[in-house]
């Protein structure tokens, strides 16, 4: 066997090009946010709009990714939306309006989607007695990739400036990532086999089947309540008076656990319920968002923010393999595509969106934003229990 055909090594070329559009969309706002609310002297509701833009773009883009796949060798597509995020951070970083950095926003997550798609669809395949883990791997790349890299971005945005930090991110990136790119496929034929095999559900049937529309639901909800604190963790560690410097601890910590969750839960979901797994993070995160705004210490707001981190993670983590068990690995592209249509077009309004306005509004009363997030979680915790494997029938 060549060392390319390796399917260790494979892995490592899909983890380090996954790493990247991770670090952009889930660390890069959230270190920028008070940069671009003092640079272009906008206020939180149209930074909360960033994020929206971002989930837009996945939820445009996974479902056409997975469509994608049946008909274009996967490596091709993971490669295009490698360096267009690498690209992307050029672009952001020459912005002279809050609508350009909306314009790389969209742009980061509709690309993003097409390697991630791919990515999570090939190593599924590959390591099929082990779908929890190897998903869990990937996505704690691609979550856990902030939590190493907002202290980067963190540092270079102080000591080198705003412009310097973006052109590093992108050549970076493509040097560590893109150039990787072509090489994640399934070793052992000429024919690259990153394309999946044709799918048995068609989208009129998956939208008559109760558990994706469950699914569905939960990502909406779950993830507009995971994803805000990547957005509000500036503005709320500097409402509590706290420079960036150290409000990056509560994003570093929610990243940590976002990725390591990732790898906990994606590991325990080979062995046990991912409903029930599910339900427990949920419940666990609902709990830190009550508690959250009633303390002021900077370490116990961080360590919170973990819970919420590891709740984010997992639904990442669990949600692919759970589609795969319950709708068919050959209907996995397209449907988890759909279901991150809840998270790409709905989740951005519900979370940071609306955040925004809100804090704008009650004059920044995150304990009122923060209980609605709360709320989020304990209805996903009931709604989860609901996913089900299909009958035959209805397939």
């Amino acid at each position: 066997m060549s060392f390319l055909e390796n399917k260790k090594i494979i892995l490592v070329f899909g983890c380090l090009t996954i790493f990247f559009p991770g670090a952009f969309v889930f660390g890069f706002p959230g270190v920028m946010a008070s940069e671009w609310q003092a640079l272009f002297h906008v206020n939180k509701a149209q930074i909360g709009r960033l994020m929206f833009f971002i989930l837009a773009g996945t939820g445009f883009s996974m479902y056409l990714a997975g469509k994608l796949q049946e008909k274009i060798p996967s490596r091709f597509i993971i490669f295009t939306g490698s360096l267009v995020c690498s690209l992307a951070m050029i672009f952001v970083g020459r912005a002279s309006a809050i609508e350009h950095v909306y314009i790389w926003a969209f742009s980061e997550g509709f690309f993003c989607g097409f390697v991630y798609i791919p990515c999570l669809t090939i190593f599924q395949r590959m390591f099929p007695e082990n779908k929890g883990l190897i998903t869990g791997v990937l996505n704690l790349t691609f979550g856990g990739s902030a939590a190493v890299m907002s202290p980067v971005f963190t540092y270079l945005l102080v000591s080198k400036g705003y412009g310097f930090t973006s052109n590093f991110a992108a050549v970076i990136s493509i040097f560590l990532g893109t150039s990787f790119a072509l090489f994640i496929k399934i070793p052992g034929k000429e024919k690259d086999q990153g394309k999946q095999q044709l799918s048995t559900l068609s989208l009129k049937k998956t939208l008559r089947l109760s558990s994706f529309w469950f699914l569905w639901f939960v990502w909406a909800l779950s993830g507009a309540a995971g994803v805000s604190l990547i957005v509000l963790a500036s503005s709320f560690g500097a409402h509590l008076g706290y420079g960036i410097t150290q409000y990056v601890y509560i994003l570093t910590c929610f990243n940590v656990l976002n990725g390591l969750g990732r790898l906990v839960c994606g590991r325990l979901a080979d062995i046990y319920s991912k409903q029930k797994i599910l339900v427990t993070v949920f419940l666990m995160a609902a709990l830190a968002y009550f508690l959250m705004p009633w303390f002021i210490n900077l370490y116990i707001i961080s360590f919170l923010a973990c819970f919420i981190g590891l709740a984010f993670g997992a639904l990442f983590t669990i949600s692919a393999p759970l589609v795969t068990e319950v709708f068919g690995l050959e209907n996995f592209g397209k449907i988890f595509g759909l279901v991150f249509t809840a998270y790409g077009f709905f989740a951005g309004f519900l979370g940071p969106w609306l955040s925004g306005i809100i804090l704008d509004i009650t004059g920044s009363n995150f304990r009122m934003v923060f209980s609605l997030f709360a709320v989020f979680y304990l209805v996903s915790s009931m709604l989860i229990l609901n996913v089900k494997k299909q009958k035959k029938t209805m397939i």
